[in-house]
């Protein structure tokens, strides 16, 4: 009896274990196609904007897929990852009725096609003296000559690859480009003399549109112009500013970046700040009903960012609040242009304020806790930016950074100019975007850079880029990446922890700078002392010397008020920071035991058989 109760345990094990790897594989071969998205922005899921996009291109593209059969023996952090670019590129291929086909490549070392990937501009990676270098990497071809990479897939791009699929295909797919024309006081364009790269804004938008440059003293604009882009806009003789109303009443779409201190304007003398650093449309904006004040800039208690600066010597990590990033509550997420996006960082924008009657939606706005402070102070970057806050005038109001204007507008110049005459009116309705800071455009506001393998990964910590996209394709009328242009942004901070900071620091500030102020004074006596001895020879009088001791004393009790005011203003912060350290790696693995141990000790005892 007890040999075949221990037979039929066997059985069961060996049948229970067979059924498991049964299980695994047939699920495997299943459903591999399938997957659950759990993420907060599902990161994972095909968009409806790609499906549709995908369902009617009528170019006929052809993917290469380049990857080393032993990428993921060499490299197995880059499973799940490369298994997802595969899904996805088999569902492109699928969802395209035809027009996307696929082919999976093994470039095997010193082979045919390890030639076709080098030859296609794909990237090796990992090659040593022990190793051959693999490949994972996209090559895309439409029907005529056109050719899209994506060199190597890098992890850190995982967040942003339907983007950049979908971006790749879309670019191959068009057979011209919309031309966009810009005029620009800020410097987008790569500059040599000062080592300026290409903003990534302009890259991206090259590889999108037809995009052309043109100068601020022309009378007319490129022919099969689709939108009209203003970069700090100054200095415009009036034959320009004729032009430029001339388009916006006939309907033209127009995007205007203002600012009221362009921080990162490159400057005509290298090395030097640029002289007049402000944006200047007035003639147009008061003929519009819109007030703009170039001497005024935004600070907001609530949205500043924490940088460091260098502040009588020392760096401080301090509360910059004139650069903010504006978060959900300040982005008008029922528009489409700010769909899927997160936050934005403004450096020194200034306030935009209709006039009553004026059609101008906001889009974008600061927090209830901001108000206008001086430009040129706030645009100091050698100066305290907390300074700011003692004339800082609240009056729980959002202020406009970013709206809007659609509306039948009236000509700055009825006249004409020069013999020159057009419309008084519009004869249709106004589509302009005004926003009120242009350094946004810059890399600095949105971007980080690094090297791997030789080739430069551009990371996103905001969506700067991504709404300057996602207006001029609204304004072309091909928004369908906006949907998924904001998904993977990298930078999630810890809100909690940088409202203590603020909180925090606001509270000691005053403390500080009393004590800071009095060491000043007493390291200014010593100095004072000692120069000016009593005795004429290079001795110091016993009386100079009890006083710098005194001083010396003193000094060095101030010190130590200094670091304790120091150590209560970072207190809170790192209790937030331990708690936080502590529910992630303790608390979840305690109750885990803790319930394990309760169910183990409320287990009954089986049942003792007495023969």
């Amino acid at each position: 009896m007890k040999n075949s109760k221990n037979n039929i345990l066997k059985l069961s094990i060996f049948l229970s274990i067979i059924c498991f790897f049964s299980l695994n594989i047939f699920s495997n071969n299943t459903f591999n196609r399938i997957s659950l998205d759990a993420t907060q922005n599902s990161l994972y899921t095909i968009s409806s904007g790609t499906k549709k996009f995908l369902q009617n291109i009528d170019e006929s593209i052809h993917l290469r897929l380049f990857m080393s059969s032993k990428l993921v023996e060499i490299a197995p952090q880059l499973s799940t990852y490369a298994n997802r670019v595969e899904s996805l590129l088999y569902s492109y291929a699928n969802i395209s009725n035809g027009k996307i086909t696929l082919e999976i490549i093994d470039p095997k070392p010193f082979s045919g096609q390890e030639d076709r990937a080098v030859g296609m501009g794909i990237s090796p990676f990992g090659g040593s003296n022990n190793n051959d270098p693999m490949y994972f990497g996209l090559a895309a071809t439409n029907s005529t000559t056109g050719q899209k990479n994506i060199n190597v897939f890098s992890p850190e791009r995982e967040p942003f690859l339907e983007y950049d699929l979908t971006r790749l295909i879309a670019e191959l797919a068009q057979t011209k480009k919309p031309k966009i024309s810009i005029i620009d006081n800020l410097g987008l364009e790569a500059n040599s003399r000062i080592g300026k790269p290409e903003q990534q804004v302009l890259t991206q938008m090259k590889s999108l549109f037809d995009v052309e440059f043109v100068k601020d003293n022309v009378s007319e604009l490129p022919e099969n112009t689709k939108v009209l882009m203003l970069v700090n806009p100054k200095y415009y003789p009036d034959e320009t500013l004729f032009m430029i109303e001339q388009w916006v009443l006939k309907g033209g779409s127009t995007l205007i970046f203002l600012d009221p201190y362009a921080e990162t304007e490159v400057s005509i003398n290298p090395g030097m700040p640029a002289l007049n650093p402000r944006s200047d449309l007035k003639k147009l904006l008061d003929t519009w009903g819109i007030n703009f004040n170039n001497k005024k800039s935004i600070a907001d208690k609530k949205y500043a960012l924490r940088t460091v600066r260098n502040i009588k010597g020392r760096e401080v990590e301090v509360s910059n609040y004139p650069w903010i990033q504006v978060t959900d509550e300040g982005l008008n997420q029922n528009d489409g242009v700010l769909a899927q996006l997160s936050n934005i960082i403004f450096t020194n924008a200034g306030g935009l304020n209709p006039k009553d009657g004026i059609k101008f939606d906001p889009l974008i706005t600061s927090s209830e806790l901001s108000g206008l402070v001086d430009s040129d102070k706030a645009g100091d970057s050698k100066s305290d930016p907390r300074d700011l806050i003692k004339d800082l005038k609240i009056d729980n109001k959002k202020i406009i950074i970013s709206g809007w204007l659609r509306d039948n507008l009236n000509s700055a110049f009825p006249k004409g100019v020069k013999k020159k005459t057009g419309l008084k009116k519009s004869s249709q309705m106004s589509n302009i975007l005004i926003v009120s800071d242009a350094d946004m455009l810059m890399d600095r506001n949105w971007l980080t850079k690094q090297n791997l393998l030789g080739q430069e990964i551009v990371s996103a910590f905001a969506n700067n880029g991504d709404f300057v996209l996602n207006v001029v394709e609204n304004m072309i009328g091909g928004s369908f990446l906006s949907e998924i242009r904001g998904k993977g942004i990298s930078w999630k901070p810890f809100t909690k922890i940088v409202e203590l900071e603020k909180s925090a620091e606001e509270k000691f500030l005053s403390k500080e700078r009393e004590l800071v102020s009095k060491l000043e004074k007493m390291e200014n006596k010593i100095q004072s002392l000692t120069k000016k001895n009593n005795n004429e020879s290079d001795v110091i009088s016993p009386e100079t010397i009890k006083a710098i001791d005194g001083f010396k004393s003193e000094m060095m009790t101030t010190r130590a008020e200094l670091r304790n005011v120091k150590f209560q203003l970072r207190s809170d912060v790192d209790n937030l920071k331990t708690k936080i350290m502590f529910i992630n790696i303790g608390l979840i693995p305690i109750l885990i035991a803790g319930l394990a141990l309760i169910i183990a000790i409320r287990r009954p005892k089986p049942k003792k058989i007495i023969h």
